[in-house]
């Protein structure tokens, strides 16, 4: 396969496979083409994707049928870009070493699913491509900075820095690299975000958490996700597939747009639910757009 591959080239191999499956997959999602501004399907996604480091699926973590066809692509994305690596937000730094060991096959599938906590739709949304990237020879990064220093900057700002121990250094992003590469249109939405008024109920206000400190905890998940994506695509040379909830990378999101700054390519695709669209805003949210379908 891989010789034919070589022989007709990435372009010509992915049109001579790809349409073949076109009615199956916009029976089950629709695909907007940001660009064109038309509809179109899957095969034009990869074929773009030739020319990015990173390819970014901004999905909703409830979106059942997205699930399905995020495996679907990934699946496709394999076959046609034979070295590859999946980036998943659903992970953290320090799971790295177990998830390692489930690929190399030092421990068994049980192991990975109890050996540290998942999400709790993990085993059945996002283990399958995990299984897949095993099965395909890619590599899996944990991309996500470890919740309870995320917690502690929710919780404290910048005042966290200096609680942290030098180990805990090697799992987070520096400090000073929280408010850098920050979209005026991303500190707009997470402003608005975190802005709730809790003046008529002081003491939940004294139990929660300062937006500023909110906002900070969002950098600090979006830088460290970048630097995950950044160091990977250096280290390996391999082109990445990330995903994340798709407000980390929708219209200039805070992932997204880190990564552009970084100096890489970055693909954007935006998936979710039929009817949940704005018409008009497509091209604000991604290079493309996946409308997944209820069966």
């Amino acid at each position: 396969m891989f010789h034919l591959l070589k022989w007709v080239g990435l372009f010509g191999f992915l049109a001579l496979v790809l349409p073949v499956v076109a009615e199956e997959e916009i029976a089950t999602f629709k695909v907007w083409n940001s660009k064109t501004k038309s509809y179109g399907n899957v095969s034009e996604i990869l074929l773009q994707a030739e020319g990015y480091d990173v390819v970014i699926w901004g999905e909703e973590h409830d979106d059942a049928e997205g699930h399905k066809a995020q495996l679907d692509f990934f699946k496709k994305f394999t076959f046609g870009f034979p070295k590859v690596t999946l980036s998943l937000e659903m992970l953290e730094k320090d799971q790295q070493l177990i998830l390692d060991e489930y690929v190399k096959n030092i421990i068994p599938e049980r192991q990975l699913l109890s050996g540290s906590s998942h999400w709790k739709n993990f085993a059945s949304d996002y283990f399958p491509l995990v299984k897949h990237a095993k099965e395909s020879s890619s590599f899996v990064v944990c991309a996500n900075p470890p919740r309870r220093y995320v917690n502690a900057v929710a919780r404290k700002g910048m005042n966290a820095y200096s609680d942290f121990s030098n180990e805990v250094h090697h799992w987070i992003p520096e400090a000073h690299t929280l408010g850098q590469n920050i979209s005026p249109v991303y500190q707009i939405k997470l402003s608005s975000m975190f802005q709730v008024d809790h003046s008529q109920d002081p003491k939940v206000s004294s139990n929660m958490p300062s937006p500023e400190n909110m906002i900070l905890a969002q950098f600090m998940w979006d830088q460290g996700m970048a630097e995950s994506i950044s160091r990977e695509v250096y280290r390996s040379g391999r082109k990445v597939l990330h995903l994340n909830g798709r407000f980390h990378s929708d219209d200039e999101g805070g992932v997204a747009y880190r990564l552009k700054k970084m100096g890489h390519k970055v693909l954007v695709l935006s998936v979710f639910p039929e009817g949940k669209e704005e018409e008009g805003n497509f091209s604000k949210l991604g290079d493309f757009v996946i409308l997944t379908k209820s069966r």
